[in-house]
């Protein structure tokens, strides 16, 4: 499907919501590394095969991670109509029992019960699972999960990441379509000023700001930079984004790269997350061929594509000047540079100016609303407000 117009957008919502909420059972095992290194391959392994020996009519998907790694392997069981639930510490000798119970209506074993969710709010959207199950708390009455709010990992645990469909379903691509058809640049960076975005490696450098310089930075041609390297001993945020949710770092990149001039994207990853750089590489081959990236994006006119760089592990290439190095293959070391967020060189033929990014989506400001969908559209004020506020 190639999407160049609002009705095959629609079209691939509508799919994507068809594959989220099925008329039958459905059942997503978390598979991101924590829960592959807990043994969540072999539970998906052992559902697929008990669910063809008994032809059940059970949707079984791979999500990503829900953010609860001690409680790995995480499974995910919705029954139309009902809360979706999810299971944990689940292994391969319980399949047999959750499909039993599947089958005849009823809960699964108490001891694997960990939470229900009947409505889940994505920021882009809404879906609503269902309601029932009292004697089971509520995913935000479970200590760990209590007084959090999740806004980059929102999606994380709940969608396929190698889905394309269920990412528009539940919002995905919408804040790019808008950009693209309201073509107000300095707009949108104002909005993400206003909203106090900062980047997540420590700085807090102000997003807006960085954005502002590479769209006024001079030159024939501009690249986006994405530094999702994380070189820090047992630093894993970028990695379990991309695993669990690659096209909102694509769509937050494409934001940018249309806002600041830039028809080039690269994202220099670990290669030591093999899970991360997978999952990237199935996004963007999606994403091209949906239409979503590369020439002529959502029909609009607007041509971006991006280009995924492993790096070999240096530490030292966290830092963004000695990254930039890296992607000129020259050696990963720091070097001197104006303050500020801007960074210039020059290779051989062009001349770059880079704006490293974090690894999320611009804030609630770019999502738009539109007819035919449930969405939230939210102001600056929205990410600046104590999290109890916001609704």
């Amino acid at each position: 499907m190639k999407i160049q117009d609002f009705a095959a957008f629609s079209a691939a919502r509508e799919a994507g919501l068809a594959k989220l909420l099925p008329g039958k059972p459905r059942i997503s095992v978390g598979m991101g590394t924590c829960g592959s290194g807990n043994g969540a391959e072999a539970v998906y392994h052992a559902f697929k095969s008990e669910i063809d020996a008994r032809g059940m009519a059970v949707e079984l998907v791979p999500v990503g991670c829900f953010g609860f790694c001690a409680e790995e392997p995480l499974v995910n069981v919705w029954v139309p109509g009902h809360p979706l639930l999810m299971l944990h510490r689940v292994q391969p000798k319980h399949v047999d029992g959750i499909l039993t119970g599947l089958g005849h209506g009823t809960l699964p074993p108490a001891e694997l019960l960990l939470c229900k969710i009947e409505e889940w709010d994505h920021l882009t959207g809404r879906v609503k699972y269902g309601t029932g199950y009292p004697d089971v708390p509520s995913w935000n009455e479970i200590p760990f999960f209590n007084g959090q709010v999740k806004i980059v990992l929102r999606n994380c645990g709940l969608i396929n990441p190698d889905d394309i469909e269920e990412y528009i379903a539940i919002g995905g691509y919408q804040a790019l379509y808008k950009v693209l058809i309201d073509q107000n640049p300095a707009g949108v960076i104002e909005q993400i000023k206003a909203s106090k975005l900062r980047g997540r490696g420590g700085a807090g450098y102000l997003t807006g700001n960085k954005w502002e310089f590479l769209q006024k930075a001079a030159g024939p041609e501009k690249y986006l930079v994405c530094n999702a390297d994380e070189g820090d001993p047992g630093a894993y945020m970028n990695r379990n984004e991309i695993e669990s949710d690659p096209h909102s770092l694509l769509e937050g990149m494409m934001i940018a790269g249309f806002v600041t001039g830039a028809p080039k994207g690269i994202i220099y990853v670990r290669a030591e997350y093999p899970l991360a750089v997978l999952r990237l590489e199935r996004a963007i081959e999606q994403a091209r061929a949906y239409g979503v990236l590369g020439d002529n994006v959502l029909g609009r006119g607007f041509d971006f594509d991006i280009q995924m760089v492993e790096g070999a592990g240096a530490f030292v290439c966290g830092e963004e000047t000695a990254l930039i190095a890296s992607l000129e293959n020259q050696s990963g070391r720091p070097r001197p540079r104006p303050t500020g967020a801007r960074a210039a060189s020059r290779t051989a033929s062009t001349p770059t100016a880079t704006a490293p990014t974090s690894c999320c989506r611009p804030p609630p400001p770019c999502r738009p609303l539109r007819p035919s969908a449930r969405t939230i559209s939210r102001s600056p004020a929205w990410r600046t407000s104590p999290p109890a506020r916001r609704s």
